[in-house]
């Protein structure tokens, strides 16, 4: 029987995702609702509004634009709730309560599988099987290509990407969500044209693309021309809920 998974986009590389009576967050960081109420569907999460889930809370690395403190508060407001962060966050924020994980790492429990992989920058990417899903979220892991940096520096990053791509694709993966940064001009969708090339992927959303919508439209240009990025989805607005059939 098919099972439908409940997606919200939070902003930058933040989302939620929710699957029966599980919530998934991943690398929130905008908790200002802009005058609007605080509630999932305008991408921020209030505790008392999935204080009956039971919710896990996924942070790839440090960077402030991946990793909020706020997000320590929500467990006096959740009771099932728990942490699963890269090695990386900053030690004071390390409490017995919070799983820890470095690259290459597998953390398992009854019906939850969490693996690991070694980002192109800082931190982690999460493989995530649960409740017959299978969830992707890169945080950081990339394929990074600045015209300012050497050749060198270029083809290194180039093979460290396809490194992890090749790891990774032993996995059917059932909601992939990938790094697309519109900073990085002509190759900003090169990391999730190549990964959805070589992975087995039902259905991707990108991230990391900040506040310029923009590069939705050339998403959706490109698909045309390269079939392999179809499953990537386009995003209108922070909040915007997608439903998946897994």
């Amino acid at each position: 029987m098919a099972r439908k998974a409940e997606i919200w986009y939070l902003g930058h590389s933040g989302f939620a995702v929710g699957i029966e009576d599980t919530l998934l967050v991943f690398d929130y960081y905008l908790d200002d609702s802009q005058g609007q109420p605080r509630c999932l569907a305008t991408g921020v999460i209030e505790p008392a509004e999935i204080r009956d889930k039971k919710v896990l809370v996924f942070s790839s690395h440090r960077h402030p634009d991946h990793f909020n403190p706020v997000i320590l508060s929500w467990r006096e407001h959740i009771p099932h709730i728990q942490y699963f962060f890269s090695w990386d966050i900053p030690k004071k924020f390390h409490h017995l309560w919070i799983h820890f994980m470095k690259p290459y790492e597998t953390y398992e429990e009854d019906g939850l599988s969490i693996k690991t992989f070694k980002s192109t920058d800082e931190g982690v990417a999460f493989l995530i099987a649960i409740k017959g899903m299978t969830l992707y979220h890169a945080g950081d892991l990339n394929w990074w290509h600045w015209e300012e940096e050497d050749k060198a520096w270029n083809n290194n990053m180039a093979a460290r990407f396809k490194h992890e791509v090749e790891l990774i694709k032993v996995h059917p993966i059932d909601v992939a969500i990938l790094t697309t940064d519109p900073r990085q001009e002509e190759a900003e969708l090169w990391g999730a044209k190549y990964f959805l090339s070589q992975v087995k992927v039902g259905t991707a959303f990108p991230m990391h693309f900040t506040d310029d919508p923009s590069i939705m439209k050339r998403i959706e240009a490109q698909k045309k021309t390269f079939p392999p990025l179809q499953p990537l989805n386009t995003i209108q607005h922070r909040g915007q809920r997608f439903t998946v059939e897994i």
